[in-house]
C-alpha cells in the first residue's frame, strides 16, 4: 500500500513503526513554517525553510545509533558552552564522534563547517548566532541545503547518508529556499502571527482571557461546509499589492528582507510549552490559518510537486496526530495539495484525533476537527481556482459545495482522550468512524485498525 502522512511535530514519530509494518511505499509530508527555538536563530541569521520538524522525522527514521544521537544532539541551554560544544563538534574532538567511521564523520563535518563558514560571513551584518540550544541535525541540515541549493535534495542527501530506508520518503510540503511564515485569523477579528505565537509563545506575550470568553468554535454546523468564506478579504498592511493572490515564490523573503513584519522580529529561541490553562489559552477560536509574506498580506504558495505525485497515487492518506492548526493545516491549505487530495477518489483518507487538547483547539470536538479540515481545504481550492484565472469566485451561497467526505472518509479516535467524537453526527455526514480502547495510540492496535481500513 502506498501510504501518506500529513503532519509535522514530535506526536507522529511514536506511530512510525505502525505506519512503517502497513506501507510498500511510506511518504512523509511535513510543514516548513516553524519559527520557534534554535530554528528562529537559523531563520534570522541564514534565512530558509523551517526544518525543525523535518530533522525530527529523519532521526526518528535512523536505525544506525550514532547518526541518531548526532543529528538529535542538542547544545548547552548556556552560551558560552553551547559555542564551545558547537566548536568541539565542528572540530571533530567532541565525544559525539565517538565511534564514527571516519568516512562518515567527514561527510557529516564538511555540512557542519559549511554551515559555520555562512554564519561568520553573517556575522558583519547580523547579531552574533545564538548557539544555545541549537540541534545540530538542524545546523547540518543547514548546511546541506546552503550546498546544494534544494531543500528536496538536502532531505534526500541526508536520508541516503543516514543510510535510511529507500522506500520511505520525507517530502516538505513546499519546495523552498526561502522563508514561509503563518498567521492564525481568530474568531474575534485578531491575528497571531507567526507558528510560535500561535502554538507556544513566551509567557511574556500570551494574552490574558477571561472565563467568559472562551472560545466558541465552528457555530452553525450542517452538513455542508461553507465555500469560500472570507477568502477575498486580505489583511491590511503597511503597503499594497495589486495582486493578493501573487504567488510567494518570488518575492523577497531571504534572511534580510527590506521590511519584515514586527511581530516576527521577536526572539523565539526561549519559549515555554504552556499548561493549557485559563490564562494561556487564545483569546478567541481559531478562524483559519494562511501563509503571510513579510509585510503580513496573505499569500498563496503551491505546494511540492513531489508531494502531490505521492498524494495522486497514494492508496490511503493519513492526517496524523500533531498540531492541528500549526502541523496539519499549513500543508492542506495548499491549493494544489488540496485538490490532488479531492481528485484521489481511490485513496481513504483517515483523520487520527489527538488524544489532548493542545492552546489551539481547546473546546474542540473531533466534528469540529473534520469541519475545520474540509472549510479550509475548501477555501484552498477556490484560491487555487481562482489564482489560475478560470473561475470566477461568487459568493458562498453562489458556489456548490463539497461534501465531507471528499476529504475525510474515516475517522479514529481514542474511547479515553480527552477529546470528544460524536460519532453519529460524522456517519450522518456519511464519515465513518472506529474507536481505538486506549487513552493513547499504541503502535499496534493502529496498525491493526489502519490495515482493516485499507482499500
Amino acid at each position: 500500500m502506498n501510504l501518506v502522512v500529513l503532519s509535522g511535530g514530535t506526536a507522529a514519530n511514536a506511530l512510525l513503526p505502525a505506519f512503517e509494518a502497513l506501507s510498500n511505499e511510506l511518504s512523509f509530508i511535513l510543514p516548513i513554517s516553524d519559527n520557534g527555538g534554535s530554528t528562529s536563530e537559523i531563520l534570522r541569521v541564514l534565512g530558509g525553510p523551517a526544518i525543525g520538524d523535518i530533522r525530527s522525522r529523519i532521526v526518528h527514521l535512523i536505525k544506525d545509533k550514532k547518526l541518531s544521537k548526532l543529528l538529535g544532539f542538542r547544545l548547552s541551554t548556556e552560551t558560552t558552552s553551547a559555542k564551545q560544544e558547537w566548536n568541539s563538534i565542528v572540530d571533530g574532538t567532541h565525544e559525539v564522534w565517538t565511534g564514527f567511521a571516519s568516512e562518515v564523520k567527514e561527510i557529516c563535518r564538511s555540512f557542519l563547517i559549511h554551515t559555520q563558514a555562512e554564519i561568520l560571513k553573517k556575522h558583519k551584518t547580523s547579531a552574533p548566532f545564538q548557539f544555545e540550544k541549537a540541534s545540530v541535525g538542524n545546523l547540518f541540515l543547514t548546511g546541506v541545503r546552503l550546498f546544494l541549493g534544494s531543500l528536496d535534495a538536502s532531505i534526500e542527501l541526508a536520508l541516503r547518508v543516514c543510510r535510511c530506508d529507500e522506500r520511505t520518503s520525507i517530502i516538505p510540503c513546499i519546495n523552498t529556499n526561502h522563508t514561509h511564515h503563518i498567521s492564525a485569523l481568530l474568531q474575534n477579528g485578531d491575528v497571531i502571527t507567526g507558528q510560535s505565537q500561535i502554538s507556544h509563545p513566551s509567557r511574556q506575550q500570551v494574552k490574558k482571557v477571561r472565563p467568559d470568553a472562551l472560545p466558541v468554535v465552528c457555530q452553525n454546523l450542517s452538513t455542508e461546509s461553507l465555500v469560500g468564506p472570507d477568502s477575498s478579504v486580505f489583511l491590511k498592511s503597511q503597503r499594497s499589492s495589486d495582486d493578493p493572490f501573487e504567488d510567494s515564490e518570488d518575492d523577497e523573503e531571504y534572511a534580510y528582507p527590506g521590511y519584515i513584519h514586527p511581530e516576527l522580529k521577536l526572539s523565539q529561541l526561549h519559549f515555554d510549552k504552556l499548561d493549557i490553562d485559563v490564562d494561556h489559552l487564545l483569546p478567541a477560536a481559531i478562524k483559519r490559518i494562511f501563509y503571510i509574506n513579510p509585510y503580513g498580506e496573505e499569500v498563496l504558495p503551491q505546494g511540492n510537486n513531489r508531494a502531490v505525485s505521492k498524494l495522486r497515487n497514494s492508496d490511503m492518506i493519513i492526517y496524523s496526530v500533531g498540531s492541528l492548526m500549526t502541523s496539519l493545516l499549513p500543508i492542506i491549505i495548499l491549493g494544489n495539495v488540496a485538490e490532488t487530495i479531492l481528485e484521489n477518489e481511490h485513496a481513504r483518507k483517515v483523520l487520527l484525533v489527538n488524544n489532548k487538547y493542545d492552546r489551539e483547539t481547546f473546546g474542540m470536538d473531533g466534528t469540529q476537527f473534520v469541519q475545520l479540515i474540509v472549510e479550509s481545504m475548501n477555501r484552498a481550492l477556490n484560491n487555487q481556482k481562482r489564482r489560475r484565472k478560470s473561475y470566477k469566485l461568487e459568493s458562498a451561497g453562489g458556489a456548490e459545495p463539497l461534501l465531507w467526505t471528499k476529504f475525510v472518509t474515516d475517522v479514529v479516535y481514542l474511547k479515553d482522550g480527552e477529546i470528544p467524537v460524536d460519532t453519529k453526527s460524522l456517519e450522518h455526514l456519511g464519515i465513518k468512524t472506529f474507536a481505538i480502547d486506549s487513552y493513547c495510540f499504541e503502535v499496534d492496535a493502529l496498525a491493526a485498525m489502519l490495515q482493516s481500513l485499507r482499500p
